[in-house]
C-alpha cells in the first residue's frame, strides 16, 4: 500500500464567549512563584514580550525528564465561593517549544487544594512556538469556599521551555450551558492546515483487539453479568476479558474456600468467557482482613511475607475451582496497581519474592496461569515497577505480558509511554493495556456518562495508548455498569458505545497499526492495514472544524466513513476514492471519524 497523505483545513469567525467574575488573581502567574523548580533541574523568569496583549510573561524552561508532571508546577489559588456544577471557564494563553524543537506540552487542572485533591478540570495543551489562547470550559466537581481550591498548570513534561501569558479561571457568566461554551472554545480553534502520511512500510503491533473489564463481583454483585455487560457481549466484538476475583469472599476464613455469592458470580463470569471463547485474566483487589489485615478497601495495605503461602494457596484454590468446575482456562492472573496500592500493595521486589513462590506451586496444580508483569495504576509507574521484575531470570518462565492502565495518557509526557512500547521490545514482551479509560475519577464528576466528553476523550486516550505505547490489546473500563458504555434502564447506548464499536472496527484482531511518520498537530490521527488491501483510520478531532483530503488510497474504492460529534452520532456515509484515489472529507467540531475500505 502506498503512504497515506491527510490534509485539513478550515476558516472559521472569531466570537466572544462571556466571563463572569475572576476568581483568581490579575496576573498572578506574574508573581507566584513556580513550585518544584528544583526537582526537574529547571527556572523560571519573566520575560518581555511583543504580544499586543500582554507585555510580560513567565518563561519556565524545564532542565530534565522527571516521573511525575506536577514535579513543577504553578498553582494559583482560587478565591470566592464555587458551588458544585457551577460552569466554569480556565483561559491558559501560552506557547513551547521542546528542546528538541517539537511541541511542548503543559496540563492545567483545577483541583480541591487538599487530600484527596478532587479534580474538576484535567487538560493537556499541546503548545507551538506561536502564541495561542486556549478557553477549557468545565465544571465544579465540588463545593467551595474562597481558597479550597486551586487552578495549576503543570509542566514538567521534559526539557522544554514555557511561556505562560496569561493564567486565569473565572465564572462562566449567566445563561451559558457548558455544551456552548465546550463547542465556542473548540470553534476558536480550527484543526490547522495538517498533512498526515501514514508509515506503511513500518508496521507496528498487531491487534489482539479490544475488551473489557467484568469486575463487578469485586465490588459485591451476586450477579455475573449485569445489563450493561450483556449488552456488550452481544453487541461488541469482545476480544478479551478481565475479571475481578473477590478474594475476601472466596477465602472469609484461613484455608476456607467459598464458592458461592460473589465468588460464584466471578466464576461463572469466566465460564461465560470461556464459553465464548474469550480469553481471560483474573485480577485481584480486596482481600480478607485476617490476610492483608486493616480495614476493608484500605489502601496501601502491604501483605506479610508470612501470608504468602497462604494467599498463593487460596488464589491456586479459585484457579483449580475455575478450570475444574466451571471449565474456565485462565491465562493470566495480577494484583490490581500493586505500585500504587489500591487494596495490595507490592514494591518491585517483594512482587517478585511472590512470583518465586507462586510460580511452582501453581505449576504443582496443573496450571498454567502465569503472572502479568506491572498491572500497573498508570503508565508512567511501568519502567520503574517492571523492569527490575523483568530482569530477573528466576522468574521469567512464570511472566506473561506487560500490563498497565492508561488513566494519565492525556496528560503523561510521550516519553513515558513510548518507553512502555521500548521496554516490551527490550523483554519480547506483548505489551496489554488492561483498564483504558481517561479520567480515573471521572465518577465524581455529575452524570458524566453520556456526555459526548466522555466519549470524545476517550476516543483521544485509545488513540494516543496505541499509538505510543503499542499495546496489542486494550481493555475498557468497563463493559458492566461501572464507567457505563449504556444505560441500564433502556439498555441504551450512551456516545461513548458508539465510539467504542467504530474504533474496534479501525484495530480489528490481526490488523496491522500504522502510524503517522511526522506530527499531526491537534488531529490525532492512527490507521491499520489487514489482508486483501484492507484500509481503516481513526481521526480525533478535539478542536473546530474543518476538511480532509485523503491522498494514497487505491483508485476508485470503495469506503465507509462514520462520524460522531456532539448533536449526531453513527453517521453513515459511502463514499468512493477517485480515480487517482484522493477523498474528501468534512471533519464537523469536536468529532470522531473512522474510515474502513470496504470490499
Amino acid at each position: 500500500m502506498t503512504a497515506l497523505s491527510l490534509l485539513c483545513l478550515f476558516a472559521l469567525p472569531q466570537q466572544n464567549a462571556v466571563k463572569g467574575s475572576p476568581l483568581t488573581e490579575a496576573n498572578g502567574h506574574l508573581t507566584t512563584t513556580v513550585g518544584g523548580l528544583e526537582r526537574t533541574g529547571a527556572s523560571a523568569k519573566i520575560v518581555p514580550t511583543t504580544n499586543p496583549a500582554f507585555a510580560k510573561a513567565l518563561q519556565v524552561t524545564i532542565g530534565r525528564v522527571s516521573p511525575e508532571t506536577n514535579w513543577t508546577q504553578l498553582t494559583l489559588p482560587v478565591v470566592g465561593k464555587i458551588q458544585r456544577g457551577d460552569v466554569l471557564m480556565a483561559t491558559v494563553v501560552a506557547r513551547g517549544w521542546r528542546a528538541d524543537g517539537k511541541p511542548a506540552r503543559a496540563e492545567v487542572l483545577f483541583e480541591r487544594a487538599t487530600d484527596p485533591w478532587t479534580k474538576s478540570l484535567t487538560h493537556g495543551l499541546v503548545l507551538s512556538k506561536n502564541w495561542k489562547e486556549y478557553i477549557v470550559p468545565f465544571k465544579a466537581a465540588e463545593s467551595y469556599t474562597s481558597g479550597q481550591a486551586m487552578l495549576s498548570l503543570r509542566l514538567a513534561f521534559g526539557s522544554q521551555t514555557v511561556e505562560v501569558g496569561e493564567l486565569s479561571v473565572a465564572g462562566a457568566g449567566k445563561g451559558q450551558s457548558l455544551e456552548s461554551l465546550v463547542e465556542f472554545a473548540a470553534a476558536r480553534n480550527p484543526i490547522s492546515n495538517v498533512s498526515v502520511a501514514f508509515d506503511t512500510k513500518h508496521p507496528r503491533q498487531t491487534m489482539q483487539g479490544f475488551g473489557g473489564n467484568f469486575c463487578q463481583p469485586r465490588y459485591g454483585s451476586t450477579e455475573a453479568m449485569d445489563v450493561v455487560g450483556r449488552y456488550a457481549l452481544q453487541n461488541l466484538r469482545v476480544a478479551h476479558a478481565r475479571v475481578g476475583l473477590p478474594l475476601n469472599d472466596w477465602t472469609p476464613d484461613p484455608g476456607v474456600y467459598k464458592d458461592d455469592a460473589q465468588a460464584a458470580a466471578s466464576l461463572r463470569a469466566l465460564q461465560e468467557m470461556s464459553r465464548r471463547k474469550i480469553p481471560t485474566v483474573v485480577s485481584i483487589w480486596e482481600g480478607p482482613q485476617w490476610m492483608l489485615g486493616g480495614s476493608r478497601e484500605q489502601m496501601g495495605r502491604v501483605l506479610d511475607p508470612s501470608k504468602y503461602e497462604a494467599c498463593i494457596e487460596a488464589i491456586a484454590a479459585y484457579l483449580v475451582v475455575a478450570r475444574d468446575k466451571y471449565k474456565a482456562k485462565v491465562d493470566y492472573v495480577s494484583f490490581n496497581e500493586p505500585d500504587y496500592g489500591v487494596n495490595f500493595k507490592f514494591t518491585s521486589d517483594t512482587m517478585r519474592d511472590f512470583i518465586r513462590q507462586a510460580g511452582p506451586k501453581f505449576a504443582a496444580r496443573g496450571l498454567k496461569t502465569k503472572f502479568l508483569v506491572g498491572d500497573t495504576a498508570n503508565g508512567t509507574s511501568v519502567i520503574s515497577y517492571n523492569t527490575p521484575i523483568l530482569s530477573d531470570p528466576t522468574i521469567k518462565q512464570y511472566l506473561g505480558p506487560i500490563a498497565f492502565h492508561c488513566w494519565d495518557v492525556l496528560s503523561a509526557p510521550d516519553e513515558a509511554y513510548t518507553g512502555i512500547a521500548n521496554l516490551g521490545k527490550r523483554f519480547n514482551k506483548p505489551v496489554w493495556c488492561l483498564e483504558a479509560g481517561h479520567d480515573a475519577q471521572l465518577w465524581q464528576k455529575p452524570t458524566p456518562w453520556a456526555s459526548w466528553e466522555n466519549a470524545l476523550r476517550t476516543a483521544m486516550a485509545y488513540e494516543r495508548t496505541l499509538r505510543l505505547a503499542r499495546p496489542s490489546l486494550i481493555d475498557y473500563w468497563t463493559y458492566q455498569d461501572n464507567y457505563p458504555l449504556v444505560d441500564k434502564n433502556g439498555p441504551r447506548p450512551y456516545p461513548v458505545f458508539g465510539v467504542m464499536k467504530a474504533m474496534e472496527s479501525v484495530f480489528a484482531p490481526g490488523s496491522k497499526v500504522l502510524a503517522p511518520k511526522a506530527p499531526t498537530g491537534d488531529l490525532q490521527a492512527l490507521a491499520t492495514t489487514g489482508p486483501k488491501g484492507r484500509f481503516a483510520a481513526l481521526l480525533v478531532n478535539a478542536q473546530g472544524p474543518g476538511r480532509a483530503l485523503l491522498s494514497g488510497l487505491r483508485p476508485r474504492a470503495s469506503v465507509r466513513i462514520l462520524t460522531s460529534h456532539r448533536t449526531k452520532q453513527n453517521v453513515v456515509k459511502a463514499a468512493k476514492t477517485d480515480a487517482a484515489g484522493r477523498l474528501t472529507i468534512k471533519i464537523p467540531t469536536r468529532s470522531v471519524v473512522t474510515l474502513v475500505s470496504t470490499p
